[in-house]
């Protein structure tokens, strides 16, 4: 899965900001004047709103060659249809919208600020003179935490695509957890994404970003709820599991505590043979099987993944599936002494005949 990455910071002056902003509202008028955008729609407007940020966004990297004439390249050479070419302002498109977006969201952040009610003196001028009188004012209030979440928070989004996940950042992230996090928050795709490594503590989540480096982005873009099966296993078994599954590791990671238990019993050897099959069989089922030494539990995963084919995965999930059928089929290898060659072909075939009578044993279970 392809994580993203922030564009390289920018600050720009005064100068270039002018420069920006005036090409941003020729862009907008240029897509109203077409249609498609809303005619009555401002620059503040854009800015302000996500969801209207977001459809403006949508709509510029859908029709850029719209706007050839104004989004120009640098080098002044062919129209840009990247988001890291240096444009005329000295800034590339990534980076404006980073700058967009990001102004989108402290917009967005100031505003949700809560209100609180004090009591002030204040001090007046009347007719009179100076007067001094109690009063009780709305005003927002400051939380130092709150305030250091959403700065450290606001470093890390710079797409379009993250504004829908503005109140998921905030309401549902700590500022620890943000910190631990870092820039990878970009590898999260969607609110469930979000919730789900929020559920994990700071300190899980630097012990498991410490354990497996690169792969951080890549686990919170497919499947967070690995971490906590990470943080169960030391690093050697990471990387073990990590090159023998390799992205299906994720799946593997994300299963309970449980299964954890029944397979840390395998040889590394054996584990291997199971492959991906140890991100769906159920705990009963590996158990079963785990009877068998390592050349028959080769032959039992062969005859079942080219038995079952891809329904393999529906069927070994199911626990009762070791007890009513699994136990019986291991109890006759264990007994059987053929060479592994033909004992892998005899099994194979003894397997296959036993799909119908399977089949039915499935339609039972429903």
């Amino acid at each position: 899965m392809t994580v993203a990455k922030l564009p390289p910071p920018v600050e720009i002056d005064t100068e270039t900001k002018k420069g920006v902003i005036e090409g941003l509202k020729k862009v907008l008028a240029t897509f109203q004047q077409a249609g498609l955008v809303d005619p009555s729609a401002t620059y503040q407007q854009v800015i302000s709103d996500p969801e209207t940020l977001q459809s403006f966004i949508a709509t510029f990297q859908a029709k850029r060659d719209m706007v050839d004439d104004i989004v120009r390249p640098k080098d002044g050479k062919e129209p840009v249809r990247d988001e890291i070419t240096p444009l005329v302002c000295g800034i590339s498109l990534g980076q404006i919208q980073q700058l967009l977006v990001r102004t989108c969201a402290k917009k967005i952040f100031e505003a949700d600020k809560p209100m609180e009610t004090v009591t002030e003196t204040i001090t007046k001028k009347s007719m009179f003179g100076l007067i001094k009188k109690t009063e009780q004012i709305e005003r927002q209030s400051v939380d130092p935490v709150e305030e250091r979440k959403v700065r450290e928070l606001s470093r890390y989004i710079a797409f379009g695509w993250q504004l829908p996940l503005l109140d998921a950042y905030r309401s549902k992230l700590s500022y620890p957890q943000i910190i631990e996090i870092g820039e990878d928050i970009v590898a999260l795709p969607s609110a469930a994404h979000i919730d789900a490594v929020a559920r994990f503590e700071p300190d899980k989540l630097k012990k498991v970003r410490t354990t497996v480096g690169a792969d951080f982005g890549a686990i919170l873009a497919d499947r967070p709820q690995a971490i906590h099966g990470i943080s169960v296993w030391n690093k050697d078994m990471y990387l073990f599991y990590r090159q023998a599954l390799g992205d299906k590791a994720w799946t593997f990671f994300a299963r309970d505590g449980a299964f954890f238990n029944v397979c840390a019993a395998l040889d590394k050897p054996v584990a291997k043979i199971f492959g991906d099959m140890l991100c769906y069989i159920a705990a009963e089922n590996l158990q079963e099987i785990q009877r068998l030494n390592i050349d028959k539990v080769e032959v039992m995963v062969n005859a079942l993944k080219t038995a079952f084919g891809p329904r393999a995965a529906e069927i070994l999930a199911i626990p009762s599936f070791g007890k009513d059928i699994l136990r019986k089929v291991v109890d006759n290898l264990l007994h059987m002494s053929q060479e592994k060659d033909k004992l892998m072909l005899a099994f194979e075939l003894s397997i296959k005949a036993m799909v119908p009578a399977i089949d039915e044993w499935l339609a039972k279970q429903h």
